[in-house]
C-alpha cells in the first residue's frame, strides 16, 4: 500500500518508525498534485516550500527522539475559506484574489499546533455560495471518479484532494451540506459537527447562522481526530458554545468494536436504534441512489440495527426558509461588494441580487421558525428514543459539470435543490450530521449514507458511524487515482 492510500494513524506510525521521513512524505504528495491539477483542479494554491519546510522540521524532531503531537507530518487540503497568515486567502472570488491575512482562523491554527502541515488552500464554488464546485475564477473541480462529473460543493477541491490521494485528509465548511454533499458524490466521509462546537474565527461567512466547520477525511476514525483536535470553546467566535462534549479519537482499526449492547458476532451492529423519517428524506430520490441506500438500510438491519418510523415535524417548510435566511444573511455579507456585481460570478451574483426580493417579514418567520424546528428535531431523539435519523446524504449521485436540471421518475429537477435537500435541515437545526460511503450506483458513482444525532451527541454519531462504516467496507481513493 502506497502513502496515498495510508489513514492519518498509519501514517503516523510510519513516520516513527521511520518507514519515511516527512519531507518524503510531503514530496510524494506534492508530485501528486503536480501531476493532477490540471484535470482535477482540486487547489488554487499550494505551499510546496512551506510543506517541505515543515516537514523538515518535523523530521529533526523526530530525529531528536522528541514527543510529537498527534498530527505531526500530517499533510492536509484546506477549503480557501480559511484565513491562514502570510497564505493568498481568495475565499474562491475574484475579489480577495490579492488578499494575505494577517491572522490565522483557529480551526487551522489548531490543527496546525498538533502538527499537521497545510499542503495547500483547496478548491472551492465562489465564496461558498453554491452546491456544484464549479468555480468561474479558479477553474472547476473535477470528480475523481469521473472527471466529467461535480465533485459538489462547496468544499469541492478538498474532496478532490482527499479522494484522489492529494492529502491525507482536509478542511471543509457547511452552510447547506457543503461537507456532507461532496462526500456523498465522491465517496468519503464528512462530518458536520453540533453548531458552535468548532470555531468559525478567521473563516469567510456564507451565512453565519447555518455555517459550520468540520473534517473531511477517508474515514471516520480520521475524521474524529480532526475533530477532536479542532473542537472547544474560541472567545473569538461569538457562535462558540461551551460544552462539556467529549469527541471521540478512535485509533485505527478501532472502528470494529461493538456497539452499546453484548456483542453478537452475527449482528456486529446489535444495540443501534435508527430513526427513519417517514417523509421528505426519501421523496424525490433518484431510483439509482434510492436503490443502493434501501439495500444498505436491510444489510444493516441484518446485522442488528433497529429501525424505528419517525416524523421530522416542520421539515417540509424548510427547504423555503432556510433559502430565504441562507440568501439574505449571505447579501448582508457581501453588502460592500453589492457596487462590484461584474466581479461575481453568474450563479453567485444572481442569488446575490434575489435577496432583494425577500421580505423582512419572511427572514424574521426564518427565525422564529429556526427556533421551533431545533427543538421539535431535537424532540424526536428523546420520546422515539433513537441514537441517530438515518436518510441518503444527497438525492442525487454527482450530475454533469455545468447541468443545472435532471430527471427524477421522469420530472424535471433543479439539481442545486436536490443535492442539499437532504442537508441543509441540519445545519437549519444545527444538529451533528455525517455521511460516510455506503455503496454506488451503476454507472460507478458513489452514494452517501447521512447519519443525523442529537445536539452535542458527536462522539456518539462518530462511534456509531465508524462501526457501521466497518460493516458496510469502502476504498476511499478513486480508482484512477489508486
Amino acid at each position: 500500500m502506497t502513502p496515498h492510500h495510508w489513514s492519518i494513524a498509519q501514517t503516523r506510525r510510519a513516520l516513527m518508525a521511520r518507514e519515511l521521513s516527512a519531507v518524503e512524505l510531503v514530496t510524494w504528495y506534492l508530485q501528486r498534485i503536480r501531476q493532477t491539477q490540471a484535470t482535477l483542479g482540486a487547489f488554487i494554491w499550494v505551499d510546496e516550500e512551506g510543506a517541505v519546510q515543515q516537514a523538515q522540521s518535523i523530521d529533526a524532531s523526530i530525529a531528536r527522539g522528541s514527543s510529537l503531537p498527534p498530527l505531526a507530518g500530517i499533510p492536509l487540503a484546506v477549503k480557501d475559506l480559511f484565513d491562514i497568515a502570510g497564505m493568498p486567502s481568495t475565499y474562491g472570488g475574484r475579489h480577495f484574489v490579492h488578499h494575505r491575512p494577517a491572522a490565522t482562523a483557529t480551526a487551522v491554527a489548531r490543527l496546525v499546533q498538533a502538527g499537521a502541515i497545510v499542503i495547500g488552500k483547496a478548491n472551492l464554488h465562489e465564496y461558498a455560495f453554491g452546491t456544484s464546485g464549479e468555480n468561474p475564477h479558479f477553474g472547476n473541480a473535477h470528480n475523481p471518479w469521473n472527471r466529467h462529473k461535480i465533485t459538489g460543493g462547496s468544499s469541492s477541491g478538498t474532496a478532490a484532494a482527499i479522494v484522489a490521494g492529494l492529502a491525507v485528509a482536509g478542511l471543509g465548511t457547511d452552510t447547506g451540506g457543503s461537507i456532507r454533499i461532496p462526500a456523498s458524490l465522491t465517496g468519503h466521509v464528512g462530518f458536520k459537527p453540533t453548531y458552535g462546537l468548532v470555531s468559525k474565527y478567521g473563516v469567510f461567512p456564507l451565512a453565519p447562522s447555518l455555517d459550520h466547520v468540520g473534517p473531511m477525511a477517508k474515514s471516520v476514525a480520521d475524521a474524529a481526530l480532526l475533530l477532536h483536535v479542532m473542537a472547544g470553546y474560541d472567545p473569538l467566535d461569538p457562535a462558540s458554545i461551551r460544552t462539556p462534549c467529549r469527541t471521540l479519537n478512535l485509533p485505527d482499526g478501532d472502528a470494529a468494536r461493538p456497539g452499546r449492547a453484548s456483542a453478537d458476532p452475527s449482528r456486529p451492529l446489535r444495540g443501534w436504534r435508527l430513526g427513519l423519517p417517514r417523509q421528505f428524506f426519501f421523496e424525490r430520490c433518484h431510483n439509482s441512489v434510492l436503490h443502493v441506500v434501501q439495500s444498505v438500510l436491510q444489510e444493516l438491519e441484518r446485522a442488528g440495527v433497529e429501525m424505528v418510523e419517525v416524523d421530522i415535524p416542520g421539515v417540509q417548510d424548510v427547504p423555503a426558509l432556510q433559502n430565504a435566511l441562507l440568501t439574505a444573511e449571505a447579501a448582508d455579507v457581501h453588502r460592500h461588494r453589492m457596487d462590484q456585481l461584474d466581479e461575481f460570478g453568474e450563479d453567485v451574483r444572481q442569488r446575490l441580487e434575489s435577496a432583494a426580493g425577500i421580505p423582512g417579514a419572511d427572514v424574521v418567520r426564518a427565525y422564529a421558525f429556526q427556533r421551533k424546528f431545533r427543538a421539535a428535531a431535537t424532540r424526536v431523539f428523546e420520546t422515539e428514543r433513537i441514537d441517530a435519523v438515518v436518510t441518503p446524504t444527497t438525492a442525487l449521485a454527482a450530475t454533469d459539470i455545468g447541468q443545472s436540471k435532471t430527471h427524477i421518475r421522469a420530472i424535471e429537477v433543479p439539481v442545486r435543490s436536490h443535492l442539499t435537500r437532504y442537508t441543509n435541515p441540519w445545519n437549519f437545526s444545527g444538529l451533528p450530521a455525517i455521511s460516510i460511503p455506503c455503496g454506488h450506483t451503476q454507472d460507478d458513482l458513489p452514494v452517501g449514507l447521512q447519519l443525523v444525532g442529537a445536539p452535542f451527541a458527536d462522539a456518539k454519531l462518530l462511534k456509531m458511524a465508524s462501526q457501521m462504516e466497518a460493516h458496510i467496507g469502502w476504498n476511499p481513493i478513486a480508482p484512477l487515482y489508486r
